[in-house]
């Protein structure tokens, strides 16, 4: 061991100490290029991470410019710019998830992080896959389907990059902080190579560079943070303000020096080495309209402390003339006076025109689009609605960015609590809200409203939903007036058969379920038809809508009052009662104040028509029974029937006996038609003579014979034809088959005066083909018409007296001859019977009884000859049994008899015979008889 002397030593330790400075400064060197380094891979994570936000408002813009372009070339490039934006964000957010180490891109994890990343509502790893969804729909539309409607285009342009940016910025926020963290764990390492350092450094040289090594040290550690600091700061202010076209300025009062950010050079136009910045030169950049206003808010705030916002115009050197909005606000000094003005300036233009184009495509589409904010404690208002909402509800926009209760105030007391609890089942499911709803509209009144809206769920608890409110007044009332059409009749206001079923069956359902009684009453206007044909239907009409109103007046509001058709009307009566003796009762007291009120004078028509009407009315009772609505109403039908049959103006209850009368009647019309198509009816024929007592013609008279069975009543099965509609073809046969005999007897020497009489109902008579038919039956049959005769009733011809005229005319044309059969019972007008062209009365049979002594019906018989020869006319009588009634007609001056007197009727080959021995020996007519056919009276007859 070598001892060495002490200016060695201090020379040793002097180098030692050096090597240690050496050793200090190349740890630190080492160290800084570490840092910077970090700060480099940071700064680039940091730039790459803001940059999302400005790729968001750009993808924004093209799919706007998508939307509103017509120019396909436009579309293609503003598409192809969509897609390589989806495409860099897409490479830009994996190379911050996983790292990139081609671009020194450091893949950097930690919890928070994550959190903002991967939370499952608000974090961003879901708010960008939505976002890029959207943006990729709108991607692949064509141009046809792409509007300004799509909600893929309303989320990316209104209310995408709103939800992305505050996310980004907090991802921002936290990869500087994990940056300061790892350069801060650096330090940590530096330090202690520092403090390894020192400690060598004060073992070998004691105090000597102590004081020197705390300076260096602390210099280095204020210098280092200062520019970390700085760097950071500058690198995220300029990142964030030209993503967000925003730059800020500075205007120092004193010397008027103003300071511009680059982004302000920038959105100016002007490059910062040329243009030099002053406040008249920056002045002389604002559009001349709008000069004049910036520099009054200017001076204003050099003069005292405040804030303004501003919206104005400038022109760049280039000519292009862009909008920007500008807050500035003055800070005082020391002094109390200001000392600087502070501000803001960002490039609006794309918004303004977005938010421009799209007010304009509002305008032109029914109702408004809206945003709609509700918070966690119940607060909500509109942040948007379009100037739609204007004319649709009445109200501004601007009255509801702060508050919608003004909105709420317009809704339907009886809508708005449904309205307000589907919005709020919707914030908690995050379904689409829809609904219809009626408001008070300021001017419109009740206007139906018809809208949907999309819920997002916000960071802070609350909701906001983007949605579209139109208006479907016009299409709610269609539907009303459809629903009337269907369920109540047109005229009257009253429910229709529909509904009658309808409200029946409930009402059955209800009384079986609560064992109380209900019944259906059933009422008919009596000689309805009358009215409607000699005053019109119009008066008609006017007759029911008046008969609608006085059953609704007589029956409860819960009570169903509904017409069937025609006159017919329908009322449900419900509760009566749990016993039935009481629910009659009270069943009949209603109908008989429904047929008092309908009997009262009713004044119909612009002219006042007093009308005299009643009503037929039918009550059927209902309660724990198995039948239903159709059951229960064919026995209303039933006992109004019954209350018709009995003399009309009446009300009756439904009976079983009634019930089988009606039964066997349909049983009777079912067995008609089955004997018509199997050929059981046939053709009598009653002779007809002169006077003088020669033959000259036969009626014809059916009758019903079913095999195996006895003969049927004509008196039983006439009514029913009539009523069915089967006295058409039956009659149509008689014709046929009257013509059929004419031409069989065409060999025979019948007088040239013979001719078969059949009777024509009065259905047949208002067929419109009737005329028609005739003339086909004598094309086929060959018959001379001057062989046939057409007898017919009053009541063929009172119900249209003029087409009736026309047909008698055009049937005389044919050579045909009419009487007018039952004369004497009907009740038409003499006067109407002397201007039709008949040729002859036929007196009914009820007239000739009892004629042989002298009273009324003799001289009724005389009257009638008399009006009958009065007016040119043929008298017939029918019915004729007794000689003395014989000799009676012949001296009045009856030119043609029909009788039991004369003969009965009898089967065609009978009267073919009856009829040769006649002509052969007239002189044996009287000692002429024939079996009775088993059946009194004159038998059926084709009425």
């Amino acid at each position: 061991m070598i001892h060495l002397s002490t200016i060695q030593n201090l020379r040793f330790r002097y180098l030692i100490g050096l090597s240690a400075i050496a050793l200090l400064v190349t740890s630190s060197y080492i160290t800084m290029q570490h840092v910077v380094s970090k700060q480099r891979d940071y700064s680039g994570l940091i730039n790459l991470a803001s940059h999302q936000a400005g790729l968001t408002n750009r993808i924004a813009y093209f799919a706007s410019l998508m939307a509103v372009t017509e120019d396909e070339a436009e579309f293609s490039m503003a598409r192809a710019q969509v897609g390589r934006t989806i495409y860099k964000i897409k490479s830009a957010h994996e190379a911050l998830r996983k790292g990139s180490p081609e671009d020194n891109i450091p893949k950097v994890v930690n919890d928070s992080l994550l959190t903002i990343y991967e939370d499952p509502m608000v974090g961003l790893e879901r708010a960008l896959t939505r976002f890029l969804e959207r943006a990729q729909q709108v991607y692949d539309s064509d141009m046809e389907n792409l509007n300004t409607g799509s909600a893929a285009y309303l989320f990316l342009t209104t209310y995408g990059p709103h939800v992305l940016e505050p996310l980004l910025d907090a991802a921002v926020d936290e990869y500087g902080k994990i940056g300061r963290e790892a350069i801060l764990k650096i330090e940590r390492l530096e330090l202690i190579i520092w403090l390894a350092a020192i400690a060598t450094l004060l073992m070998e040289v004691g105090f000597i560079f102590r004081p020197l090594e705390r300076q260096v040290r602390n210099t280095l550690d204020s210098l280092k943070s200062s520019v970390s600091e700085l760097t950071d700061t500058r690198k995220r202010l300029v990142a964030a303000q030209k993503l967000a076209s925003v730059g800020d300025w500075e205007l120092d009062i004193r010397t008027g020096e103003i300071t511009w950010s680059d982004q302000i050079y920038e959105i100016y136009g002007v490059s910062v080495e040329e243009f030099s910045v002053t406040r008249q030169s920056s002045l002389k950049l604002v559009h001349p309209q709008d000069r004049a206003m910036v520099e009054k808010d200017l001076s204003s705030l050099a003069r005292e402390e405040a804030s303004l916002n501003m919206e104005y115009r400038i022109t760049r050197p280039d000519g292009k003339e862009c909008l920007v909005y500008q807050h500035a606000a003055s800070i005082k000094g020391n002094d109390g006076r200001v000392k600087k003005i502070v501000g803001s300036i960002q490039d609006i233009t794309e918004r303004k025109e977005l938010s421009t184009r799209l007010e304009k495509l509002s305008q032109h589409i029914p109702g408004f689009i809206f945003q709609f904010h509700l918070d966690p404690e119940g607060r909500s208002w509109l942040p948007y609605a379009s100037t739609g909402i204007i004319d649709t509800c009445g109200i501004r926009p601007e009255k509801l960015k702060n508050d919608s209760q003004a909105l709420f105030q317009l809704f339907h007391e009886e809508d708005i609590g449904r309205v307000k609890d589907k919005i709020r089942e919707s914030s908690k499911n995050l379904k689409t809200w829809q609904d219809q709803y009626r408001i008070h509209h300021p001017e419109k009144g009740i206007v139906w409203l018809e809208g949907q809206a999309t819920p997002e769920l916000l960071m802070d608890g609350g909701t906001l939903w983007y949605g579209y409110i139109w208006d479907i007044t016009e299409r709610k009332h269609s539907e009303e007036q459809i629903r009337k059409l269907a369920l109540y009749d047109s005229l009257t206001g009253l429910a229709n058969r529909r509904l009658i079923n309808d409200r029946l069956a409930h009402a059955i359902a209800v009384s079986r379920r609560k064992q109380n009684f209900g019944a259906v009453l059933m009422l008919d206007l009596d000689n309805f038809k009358s009215l409607n044909d000699t005053k019109g239907h119009n008066v008609g009409d006017a007759l029911l809508v008046e008969v609608a109103k006085r059953l609704r007046n007589c029956v409860r509001e819960t009570d169903t009052v509904g017409r069937l058709g025609g006159d017919e009307f329908v009322i449900v009566l419900e509760w009566l009662g749990e016993e039935e003796k009481p629910g009659r009762k009270k069943a009949m007291k209603i109908a008989e104040k429904i047929r008092l009120a309908l009997n009262r004078v009713y004044i119909l028509g612009k002219q006042g028509h007093a009308h005299h009407s009643s009503a037929s009315i039918g009550v059927s009772l209902f309660q724990n029974t198995d039948i239903n609505e159709g059951e229960v109403l064919k026995r209303a039908d039933v006992a109004m029937y019954e209350a018709k049959d009995l003399g009309r103006n009446r009300c009756c209850f439904y009976n079983e006996v009634r019930q089988t009368l009606v039964n066997n009647r349909s049983a009777l019309a079912h067995d008609m038609q089955i004997g018509l198509e199997n050929e059981e009816f046939f053709l009598y024929l009653q002779p007809q003579f002169w006077g003088s007592g020669r033959i000259c013609g036969a009626e014809a008279l059916l009758r019903w014979l079913p095999p195996g069975k006895e003969p049927i009543p004509p008196g039983s099965f006439i009514p029913v034809a009539e009523n069915t509609g089967l006295i058409l073809p039956l009659g149509e046969w008689a014709i046929e088959k009257a013509c059929g005999y004419l031409t069989d007897l065409k060999n025979q020497d019948l007088p040239e005066d013979f001719a078969i009489a059949v009777n024509i109902s009065a259905r047949q008579f208002v067929d419109e083909d009737f005329v028609g038919k005739i003339v086909s039956i004598f094309k086929r049959t060959g018959v001379d018409p001057r062989r046939l005769k057409f007898e017919l009733t009053e009541t063929c011809l009172i119900q249209d007296m003029n087409r009736g005229r026309l047909i008698l005319n055009e049937l005389r044309g044919l050579g045909l001859r009419v009487e007018l059969d039952d004369f004497g019972t009907g009740y038409s007008s003499l006067n109407s019977i002397n201007n039709l062209p008949l040729n002859a009365l036929k007196l009914d049979r009820s007239l000739i009884q009892g004629i042989e002594n002298e009273g009324s019906s003799t001289a009724i018989v005389r009257a009638a000859l008399a009006m009958a020869k009065a007016m040119s006319l043929m008298a017939i009588a029918e019915g004729v049994e007794t000689r003395g009634q014989r000799d009676f007609l012949v001296k009045e001056g009856c030119e043609m008899l029909q009788g039991f007197y004369f003969a009965r009727p009898m089967p065609y080959d009978d009267f073919k015979n009856y009829l040769q021995t006649i002509l052969d020996f007239p002189e044996n007519r009287e000692q002429l008889v024939f079996p009775a056919e088993g059946l009194s009276g004159r038998g059926l007859r084709t009425v």
